[in-house]
């Protein structure tokens, strides 16, 4: 199996903290920043044949911090769970969980978010109600933390090259939402920026396009037991549950799921604000 796992990086200092067992991607020019890791995929796509293996990712230089796992860590699961199209690796258990879909939780931080998706998505003729989806733990991959095989990359590329010549012309359209300046950080902590709401939708889009494609098999890895306990303080068995009445409720059209979710979702925040009150700093990841 030919993997290639990138390790993109943006600054000096954080060549220190790269993987030497993958493979570097060097981003410190940034030129187009307002694309994040969907920029460095779309160069890496202008020579497919070499930067895409049989599996191939894009990570972040901080994800052995996000996910506390090594890249041998990550080399095992998918040799676990061989013939999978894609596999999610997502460090945010908790915002999985807890929302009943990424746009959900996408206006918690980044108001209007929803709209200016569903407004773009229509234009480009793609009929989904992105308010009333669902999404769990194998429709969800915050960071753009996954890997996949060559057709699933094929296709997104193609969807995305859709979105992006929409999002580029934008400024020639009168849809001038999608380019205003909005707070976010891109490249660590310690690089703040003014970015706009551009790389946050990106995000989210992997979840619509597995909608669009429901012929992939996508496996999601977990964090061990102790690891969730770590993570999520008390909710760590309920996550789990959450995820799953999810995943029924969107493969069965079952309300009893939905039921069963909404329950859990008060029991989630119940845990959450506990979580909070016991430690200033604790962060819902």
């Amino acid at each position: 199996m030919e993997l290639k796992i990138h390790q993109i990086w943006y600054r000096d200092e954080h060549e220190a903290a790269l993987d030497p067992n993958l493979l570097s991607w060097d981003n410190r020019e940034n030129q187009r920043p307002e694309w994040c890791e969907y920029w460095v995929m779309r160069q890496a796509a202008q020579d497919f044949d070499k930067n895409f293996g049989e599996l191939t990712g894009f990570l972040s230089w901080k994800y052995q911090q996000k996910l506390n796992i090594e890249s041998s860590q990550i080399k095992a699961y998918i040799e676990a769970y061989p013939g999978a199209d894609c596999y999610i690796f997502s460090p945010a258990v908790f915002q999985v969980a807890i929302y009943l879909n990424v746009w959900q939780q996408g206006e918690e931080w980044h108001p209007g978010i929803t709209r200016q998706a569903q407004v773009m998505l229509q234009e480009l003729g793609y009929q989904i109600n992105l308010e009333n989806s669902i999404d769990h733990h194998l429709t969800t991959a915050y960071g753009n933390y996954w890997i996949a095989g060559r057709t699933f990359w094929i296709k997104y590329l193609e969807f995305m090259d859709g979105v992006f010549h929409y999002i580029e012309s934008a400024l020639d359209n009168d849809r001038h939402g999608l380019w205003e300046l909005v707070h976010g950080s891109n490249g660590g902590e310690s690089h703040v920026q003014f970015l706009p709401i551009i790389p946050f939708l990106v995000e989210r889009l992997f979840s619509v396009f597995v909608k669009l494609h429901p012929e992939f098999k996508i496996v999601a890895w977990q964090f061990p037991l102790d690891m969730m306990q770590s993570r999520t303080q008390g909710a760590a068995g309920i996550i789990p549950m959450a995820n799953w009445c999810k995943y029924l409720a969107a493969e069965t059209q079952d309300k009893k799921y939905l039921q069963l979710f909404s329950a859990l979702q008060i029991e989630l925040k119940k845990a959450l604000t506990e979580a909070i009150s016991k430690d200033k700093e604790f962060r819902m990841r």
